[in-house]
């Protein structure tokens, strides 16, 4: 159904490419992606251009600290062994 967007939610994802593309389509179609991160930009190019006006990010960190205030959520996809 329509949301307005007031209703939407603001999503950021750290780990973008491989399964935090997957991860971000199916939790958040049709949600606000207000910023995109990965170490990988190669990776993460595929969905770097399904959302053009997202700020792209290599540091969650500096992303958290520039866009925090913007996000309601974030969606986390890392490799196994930083789990």
């Amino acid at each position: 159904g329509y949301k307005s967007p007031n209703e939407k939610l603001n999503f950021a994802a750290i780990g973008s490419g491989g399964q935090g593309s997957s991860n971000l389509m199916a939790a958040a179609p049709t949600e606000n992606i207000v910023a995109l991160c990965d170490v990988d930009e190669v990776r993460a190019a595929r969905i770097y251009e399904q959302f053009p006006k997202a700020p792209k990010y290599r540091d969650f960190r500096q992303m958290l600290d520039k866009e925090g205030r913007n996000i309601d959520a974030v969606i986390v996809a890392t490799p196994d062994h930083t789990h």
